[in-house]
């Protein structure tokens, strides 16, 4: 690695709000941690990503679906030959996603509409040199190893289940309450139970949970 009082850090993401947000997340973590001096280097496409792999970064943060490529090759080239942690921050939450990443080295994997707090929290155990993930893709992965999930042990309530298998199709919570015939309200405090329950914290995970239920 670089200096540790002046970290090099590459960020990989074709939408420039989202690559806004994460380097937002980035630097709070990197002021709370004394390295404010540290350099952000961004790309915007899999091309760009792939011609600063050469580079030595600390980190990198990379988003797996690129117009021109695929981000866990971008993952693999980083990890090659290098003393590097890289996370992937993305929106893909199936499991095939999941294992290439994780087959190409990366040390994280962050869903990208979690709340800010949550991903500062995930960033910040990244900087601290902790493998980072989800909850939701913990939970994922763990289950390829463990019996079928047993509805007697499950925390949720039958109409939280109603809810989470709706939200994991892809419902909003107006479409589930006409759904289900019960007022938006309900729903709300339905998913709050959920989220709480299942230690979740974005949209992306509940449908992780929902898939892994056979609820979807």
């Amino acid at each position: 690695m670089t200096r540790q009082d002046r970290l090099r850090i590459l960020v990989i993401d074709d939408l420039l709000p989202a690559r806004q947000l994460l380097i937002q997340a980035i630097n709070g973590v990197l002021a709370q941690r004394g390295l404010g001096d540290s350099e952000i280097v961004e790309a915007a496409s899999f091309a760009e990503a792939m011609v600063l792999v050469e580079q030595e970064f600390d980190f990198a943060f990379v988003d797996l679906h690129l117009p021109d490529g695929r981000g866990w090759d971008i993952i693999r080239s980083l990890k090659t030959g290098r003393n590097i942690i890289v996370a992937a921050v993305t929106v893909m939450n199936d499991r095939s996603s999941v294992e290439a990443t994780l087959a190409a080295g990366a040390d994280g994997y962050l869903i990208k509409d979690a709340e800010p707090d949550m991903l500062h929290f995930r960033i910040e155990r990244l900087m601290a040199g902790e493998p980072s993930l989800s909850p939701a893709i913990a939970r994922m992965m763990l289950a390829r190893f463990r019996p079928v999930h047993d509805p007697a042990e499950d925390p949720l309530t039958g109409r939280e289940r109603e809810v989470l298998s709706l939200v994991g199709r892809g419902l909003r919570a107006r479409e589930v309450a006409e759904q289900l015939q019960i007022s938006a309200h309900t729903v709300r405090d339905h998913l709050k139970s959920i989220y709480r329950k299942l230690d979740v914290s974005s949209r992306a995970e509940v449908a992780i949970e929902a898939q892994r239920r056979n609820l979807t």
